[in-house]
């Protein structure tokens, strides 16, 4: 009889129990105003998660890439580094609707007073985030990726070197070897003068064409540059060879890998991004988004469709895309075209095609597009459903530009014929959402930057 009274008095603790805890979860529900439970809904459908942090910290192989980004002795040069174009203040981007290269001094828009500077026909794009596995596809044509059986994938082909060891790593060495971006012009291409001739980095019997070939050769020379040799080195190439040691403690023979692997673990670290109010709405935090931000949200997940490429923790499905964005006669292809993902592909139905954009911290990253072109958000996004007036304006003073239209327009993503047309109302309310995706680095500002490097020219060590 005792057990039998326990029996039945336990099963109606515990139905009690769950009783309450539905009643509970029914006043949680009934609190949340309309728009809040519809969001909600929208989350689950879409099942959005709140953004995942991987623990980092700054250990002697990040130490050593952040000697490699902040050191000009990277550039042919010695005028460029990584810290010229991703500079921290700005959002790790320069502000410019167009990259400077070789040829110049200073970061950002200061890149643009000397008359040797070099431009590079694209926008440059953040790091924020670039370590984590979501990023299948880096630059905006993709011509780094992760291939279909999780391969990496390059302009090297099969001759890349093995050892990366992500992907980021791999793209972190392609910059080195672009003669206008950090590696300089060699005499046969009109790099006579100091700013813009490579130097010792790609030797007289290499074909400067033939990139595959080039580029191994600055491979190695650059490792020649940076470590000397066992018989002869300076103080700097000795600082080097002691954190390269001290970073690869079982390695004794260094190649390019090992650089594009330090590289890729500090812009992991020095990028990783906080959660946002968007992390902290979704985790259930109601009153971390505004009603304004609230209401673009909707919008963004619905009439105005940019979930649909937009989506993952990082706001992007890192597939390709046509916006018809106007070319502004400036390219990288052609003189005055940039065919995007048609170049990495040779696919004519690649043409003008690029990899969606990240959306974390990208109100602090502008101006946007492949070439700069949007000098807002609101264009931004304008342009998505109606891209005519933006078409139209660039027209003005380039017939080159009104003969291109139709070819643009015709590689124009189809997904964009369904997006619902917005009222200004709405793209201020999906900018208002996009703000709630900022947050800042994880890593200060202090422990970020280096107090110097090996080569002592310390100019690019910029907040």
């Amino acid at each position: 009889m005792l057990i039998a009274w326990i029996d039945f008095n336990m099963r109606k603790l515990i139905l009690t129990y769950f009783i309450l805890l539905s009643w509970i979860s029914h006043l949680q529900a009934s609190q949340l105003n309309h728009e809040d439970q519809l969001l909600r809904k929208v989350l689950t459908a879409y099942r959005v998660e709140p953004m995942t942090i991987r623990p980092l910290f700054m250990g002697p192989k990040e130490k050593l890439g952040q000697m490699l980004f902040f050191d000009p002795i990277m550039g042919g040069p010695n005028n460029t580094t990584c810290a010229t174009c991703h500079v921290r203040s700005k959002g790790s981007v320069d502000g410019l609707p167009m990259a400077v290269g070789i040829g110049s001094s200073g970061v950002g828009e200061q890149r643009l007073q000397s008359p040797e500077a070099f431009v590079i026909p694209r926008n440059v794009l953040p790091f924020f985030n670039r370590g984590e596995s979501d990023f299948t596809a880096l630059f905006w044509d993709g011509r780094v990726q992760i291939g279909k059986n999780g391969s990496f994938e390059s302009p090297m082909g099969n001759k890349m070197p093995k050892g990366f060891e992500n992907l980021l790593a791999v793209a972190a060495t392609f910059p080195q070897v672009e003669p206008d971006e950090m590696l300089g012009r060699s005499v046969r291409r009109g790099g006579e003068n100091q700013a813009t001739y490579h130097a010792d980095l790609v030797d007289m019997t290499v074909d400067p064409d033939n990139f595959q070939e080039r580029t191994l050769n600055v491979y190695g020379n650059l490792l020649k540059r940076l470590l000397g040799t066992s018989t002869a080195s300076t103080p700097m190439q000795s600082e080097y060879r002691r954190l390269f040691q001290s970073a690869y403690p079982a390695t004794s023979k260094f190649d390019i890998t090992h650089i594009g692997n330090a590289l890729a673990a500090y812009i992991s670290l020095a990028f990783q991004l906080k959660p946002a109010a968007w992390d902290s709405y979704v985790s259930g935090e109601i009153s971390a988004l505004s009603p304004q931000q609230k209401k673009g949200a909707m919008i963004f997940f619905g009439k105005g469709r940019c979930a649909v490429c937009h989506t993952g923790e990082e706001f992007s499905d890192f597939k390709y895309h046509g916006l018809a964005v106007p070319q502004l006669d400036v390219g990288k292809h052609g003189g005055y075209l940039d065919y995007g993902r048609a170049k990495a592909t040779g696919l004519a139905i690649d043409r003008f095609q690029f990899r969606t954009p990240p959306l974390r911290n990208v109100t602090r990253t502008g101006p946007w597009g492949h070439n700069g072109v949007f000098k807002s958000l609101e264009e931004v996004i304008s342009h998505h459903f109606n891209p005519i007036p933006l078409m139209f304006a660039a027209q003005k003073g380039r017939p080159r530009e009104a003969e291109l239209a139709g070819r643009l327009l015709r590689y124009r993503s189809p997904i964009l014929a369904e997006i619902y047309p917005m009222a200004p109302n709405d793209v201020g309310a999906v900018v208002a959402f996009l703000e709630a995706l900022q947050s800042d680095p994880i890593l200060s500002t202090d422990e970020a930057l280096p107090k110097s490097v090996p080569s002592g020219m310390n100019q690019f060590i910029v907040e």
